[in-house]
């Protein structure tokens, strides 16, 4: 079985040494057959590049003798520097505050990504492109060991992975909690669920506001994806619908490509949530699509890690680099670090 590891599997290999330089092309567009093996491919990228207000998507393409050797997904914002903060009076006192920062990745894919060979000359050359571009340049979600020289490296929220081995719902039912689970799907029997390959027009606009409700109870806020997001990627997607009577009141947003799928987005109606144990049922339910699709490994993103442990998730570190253009300006932004790292409370 595969095992995820952001750095080493999604950075490819280093750049030879030789006399040719590398020339870096900017596009907007996704270059041929970009991340094509991965769930979140070129077109996912290219469908969600104007899903996003405030968020600007690019890519850095590098040849060398005319042959392309990498592609590098990269997007433009501003960075609220309390964004990573737990509530309390430094988040307040922050609230104003923000920095122009390039970032090497997508806000809303968690493994950052480079589709070639990857060496410090490369990134290097990246830095020098982007920093021209914002006074902060980062890559978000790689590796421990990222070729960065001269990137200050913080912790990011890990990813909870589920290798589904086996029987998975033997080794499910087994589990020391599987009382508590059985209980709160008894709590979930007045739902109905409906499975879709992509969303329904119909429920475009409910899924979005149940998306925002979610959103909203999240503590950590990076953008906003506006309805644009869920037609553009509804192609790529599996839905999991939840209705009371007849009302839709959740749903999950699932990403496919050969064994692989990544959980992208889970909303709800949090005035029936509890009462009838949404969550828990939704990613119940998610799991046993998975399962009968014969998908193996399942990317369940970040945050209710402990739900996500007791069905058996590894969780994957990430890690963020940055850097400022302006060397004095970098050293003050490496001693405030804690700013850009999650908090106690989000790792739980």
């Amino acid at each position: 079985m595969r095992r995820v590891n952001p750095g080493s599997t999604h950075v490819v290999s280093a750049i030879a040494a030789d006399n040719i330089p590398l020339q870096l092309t900017d596009t907007d567009e996704a270059p041929k057959n970009f991340l094509d093996e991965w769930p979140e491919s070129g077109e996912f990228y290219q469908t969600t590049r104007h899903a996003m207000p405030g968020f600007t998507f690019r890519y850095l393409v590098a040849h060398r003798a005319g042959v392309r050797i990498a592609a590098i997904p990269y997007f433009i914002t501003d960075f609220k520097l309390n964004t990573m903060l737990a509530e309390g009076w430094l988040k307040r006192l922050l609230g104003g505050l923000s920095l122009r920062i390039a970032c090497i990745g997508h806000p809303t894919v968690a493994f950052g990504r480079i589709d070639g060979q990857v060496g410090a000359e490369l990134l290097g050359s990246a830095f020098a492109a982007l920093s021209a571009k914002a006074p902060v340049v980062a890559f978000k979600g790689f590796g421990y060991d990222l070729p960065a020289p001269g990137f200050v490296r913080v912790a990011g929220l890990p990813v909870a992975v589920l290798h589904l081995e086996g029987d998975f719902w033997s080794t499910l039912h087994g589990h020391k909690k599987r009382n508590d689970l059985t209980r709160k799907l008894k709590a979930s029997a007045a739902l109905r669920f409906e499975e879709h390959d992509g969303l329904p027009g119909e429920h475009l606009e409910r899924v979005h506001q149940l998306y925002l409700n979610t959103r909203s109870q999240s503590p950590i806020r990076f953008g906003c994806l506006s309805p644009a997001y869920f037609s553009g990627t509804s192609a790529l997607s599996i839905y999991i619908l939840a209705f009371l009577q007849d009302r839709l009141v959740g749903f999950v947003q699932l990403l496919p490509k050969g064994d692989r799928v990544v959980g992208k987005y889970l909303g709800m109606d949090y005035t029936v949530s509890r009462e009838h144990e949404l969550y828990f049922a939704l990613c119940l339910r998610a799991m046993d699509t998975c399962v009968r699709r014969g998908l193996k490994e399942i990317e369940l993103g970040e945050t209710s890690y402990h739900f996500k442990k007791e069905l058996g998730c590894e969780l994957v570190d990430t890690w963020v680099y940055y850097r400022h253009r302006n060397p004095l300006a970098h050293a003050l932004l490496a001693r405030c670090a804690f700013l850009l790292e999650p908090s106690g409370k989000d790792l739980l």
